[in-house]
């Protein structure tokens, strides 16, 4: 059987896996209240750790018989009738998450697989790669320290990010820096920021051992030799941490050089629309199939 853990009915990449799993008669369910899924875990006499889950209209199971797919654990939390919200609802939703993270991190079958201390972000991801393979990026609350970096680094582009708004832009002047303060005085706090080549993206879906360019707006010939490599290496070295499906973000140098912009382990449904069924096929299989 297969799970699938999703924020809402309203999330299309769960809906569209929920319909691509009922056309093909797959015996799955779907759960966004994780306060409807019950679960224990034994150890057995051979020090093995077991688990159990009882899943809404399809009762207990044990965890082997189960293959769940975590859409995105941080946007999970429980719903209950109550409506709480503020510090209560914040500290359920923790707890909710801490528990799931208890559950994946032991069952056989899990796209994705959280990591050892709790689940993988983009910035954990990113660690995970040779170095070789990553933009430079300066983390920083002084926005004359990032000009002064950048002028040392001579790219072309800078990518920030504004990390208390989420605000991005792209900047090409320094002058078009622009962030501000909260308070509108002074310098932004707390950016991170790339040092880019382009703002033009080839975007990488991978699943188990297939991936999908979904994206190429330079134009990159993606079934170069030179390419290949780089997208078996990234996939690899997240493979390695549980990460199974996964978008990647690159952009290329003039010499066709390709360097990771960002990993994104809830690729929107927008992004891989265009091959959605074989997608869909992939995390079917790794659910099923498990990972050894």
């Amino acid at each position: 059987m297969i799970l699938l853990l999703g924020a809402g009915a309203d999330d299309p990449a769960v809906a569209a896996f929920d319909g691509y799993l009922t056309r093909h008669a797959v015996r799955h369910a779907v759960c966004s209240d994780l306060g409807r899924l019950a679960f224990a875990l034994r150890v057995d006499a051979a020090g093995r750790t077991r688990a159990r889950l009882t899943v809404p209209g399809h009762g207990t199971l044990h965890g082997d018989e189960v293959g769940v797919f975590v859409r995105d654990p941080w946007a999970l939390a429980p719903t209950g009738e109550d409506g709480a919200t503020g510090a209560d609802a914040r500290f359920a939703a923790d707890e909710y998450r801490a528990a799931l993270w208890a559950l994946c991190a032991l069952l056989p079958k899990v796209v994705n697989r959280p990591g050892p201390r709790a689940w993988h972000d983009d910035r954990a991801l990113r660690r995970c790669l040779d170095r070789s393979l990553l933009l430079p990026e300066c983390w920083t609350s002084d926005a004359r320290r990032l000009l002064d970096r950048w002028a040392l680094c001579a790219s072309p582009e800078l990518h920030v990010e504004e990390l208390l708004t989420h605000e991005r832009r792209v900047v090409k002047e320094p002058a078009g820096l622009g962030f501000r303060d909260r308070d509108g005085d002074g310098d932004a706090a707390h950016l991170r920021a790339l040092f880019a080549p382009s703002s033009e993206y080839v975007i990488e879906l991978c699943v188990g051992r297939e991936s999908f360019t979904v994206l190429n707006e330079p134009g990159i010939d993606v079934r170069a030799e030179s390419y290949r490599k780089v997208v078996r290496e990234i996939a690899d070295a997240l493979r390695e941490r549980g990460v199974r499906f996964f978008a990647v973000a690159l952009v290329a140098d003039d010499e066709h050089r390709m360097s990771v912009s960002r990993i994104v382990s809830a690729p929107p449904y927008s992004w891989y629309r265009g091959v959605a069924d074989l997608v869909h096929e992939q995390l079917r299989a790794e659910l099923e199939e498990g990972v050894r």
